[in-house]
């Protein structure tokens, strides 16, 4: 194949020489690639997965996959940064995969996920804020690879700044052992994106996300029965004004497509927090309407650095904040709107486990040394009828007995029960059957008369 007009050469020739000169790049450096960071697990579907790893410098690759349907075997030209799409595997099976470069090898193993809107029981890990308490972050890490999810969610901040490659480090460093097994689906936070511009080019560079989102800044996802939909909360990236249209598309291809039971939503910024941060308004203003309408089964955010639970109009927000950042107080005074909201807050590290079986949604959260902050369930569909009747948030300090509402700082008043939204079933279910019955009674003596 000669060149092409102009004296340029075909595509295919252009790919193949840049090949060749990375590989005798490769060969020229006088020491041994080093493997930094991997080899980790990404973008995770019924019947494809990808690899990724960084050396210190460029190096050619190789990756054996062995399961179901015998050995594979995929040759990489020479790159620093790795990226492997592993296709054509059958759903719902178990592989082990070996990374190989310059006579060295890593290993790990993955199941694929099942078929989409198969009825089959599974389990994924929530965690967000690791940043910089590397101790902190390691515990818990060490804590979680004693689960066996079928995949992790990051709420965001893995590192203090985004554009220092030595924090990306420490953050591989420590959740290597957890991520060569298991896949993770970052969100990105605003830590993330720090440097100059905020442009989140480290975070772009070293994760693969599905690329059904923009520039991924957001992204979708499907596991079994249930729709991940991983946001990006963040208002510099115009997060809150492209993305709103991208959100309610997605929302109601999910609740129209009869294979989906569950949608969850991963963010970083909570809507509702009684800690330092406070909830975000205009989330709140922005989607939290949109969750409502089309019945968001639970909502995932970091950014605080806590554990919290709430729930607004029937949907269940959880705050994952803990899992190395430096863990945050509660605000003196609340705005209402969120203290009406959180159920229950603690200032600990921590993780959530949240199993799904069925209709059945159980979400756990777990302190770092294994014991257990509280378990909420619900019965995804019956719970969301009507919303729960606000009670005090409880409030607890790691290892301290919960605070009641009484002991709660001056000032920081529980907010009035809210308002049914005129639409609910609760709604419908108290005015709506009084109004019938009044019009029975008006019915009955018209004809007595």
């Amino acid at each position: 194949m000669g060149p092409g007009r102009g004296g340029g050469y075909c595509r295919p020739v252009r790919i193949a020489w840049l090949g060749v000169i990375a590989a005798l790049a490769a060969v020229a450096h006088a020491d041994p690639p080093r493997m930094l960071k991997g080899p980790y697990l990404q973008d995770l579907a019924p019947t494809s997965i990808t690899v990724m790893w960084q050396l210190d410098h460029a190096a050619p690759a190789r990756v054996v996959v062995d399961g179901p349907g015998g050995s594979r075997t995929v040759e990489f030209a020479a790159a620093r940064v790795g990226e492997a799409t592993i296709d054509r595997l059958a759903p719902s099976s178990r592989y082990r995969y070996r990374v190989e470069v310059a006579g060295r090898s890593w290993t790990g193993e993955f199941a694929t996920a099942p078929e989409l809107g198969a009825d089959v029981p599974f389990s994924f890990i929530v965690m967000g804020d690791t940043r910089n308490d590397g101790d902190a972050h390691r515990r818990v890490i060490e804590r979680i690879a004693q689960e066996v999810p079928d995949f992790v969610l990051g709420t965001g901040d893995m590192v203090d700044d985004g554009s220092r490659q030595e924090e990306w480090q420490q953050f591989f460093d420590i959740e290597s052992p957890l991520l060569r097994d298991n896949v993770y689906f970052p969100a990105v936070g605003n830590h993330d994106r720090q440097g100059r511009g905020r442009t989140a080019d480290s975070y772009r560079a070293l994760f693969s996300v599905p690329e059904n989102g923009d520039a991924e800044r957001y992204y979708a996802f499907s596991y079994a029965a249930a729709r991940f939909l991983v946001l990006d909360s963040n208002e510099y990236s115009f997060a809150l004004t492209d993305q709103t249209a991208w959100l309610e598309r997605e929302l109601i291809a999910a609740r129209q497509d009869p294979a989906v039971r569950h949608v969850f939503v991963v963010m970083h910024h909570p809507p509702f927090s009684i800690s330092l941060h406070g909830g975000n308004r205009e989330l709140r203003e922005r989607w939290t309407p949109l969750f409502e309408t089309y019945q968001a089964t639970a909502v995932f955010s970091g950014h605080d650095h806590v554990y919290e639970r709430a729930e607004h109009n029937a949907i269940h927000y959880f705050v994952s904040g803990g899992a190395g950042a430096p863990l945050y107080p509660r605000r003196p005074h609340p705005d209402p709107v969120d203290l009406g909201a959180v159920k229950k807050f603690e200032r600990t590290f921590h993780f959530l486990r949240v199993t799904v079986t069925g209709s059945r949604v159980e979400v756990t959260g777990v302190r770092s040394d294994g014991t257990v902050i509280e378990t909420t369930a619900w019965s995804d569909g019956a719970s969301r009828a009507a919303p729960a009747e606000p009670a005090a948030p409880e409030v607890a300090a790691a290892g301290a007995v919960p605070q009641s509402a009484a002991a709660a700082p001056p000032g920081a008043e529980l907010a009035p029960p809210p308002e049914p939204a005129p639409g609910s079933l609760v709604w419908f279910g108290l005015g709506g059957v009084g109004l019938l019955l009044a019009a029975a009674v008006v019915v009955v003596r018209t004809l007595r008369r």
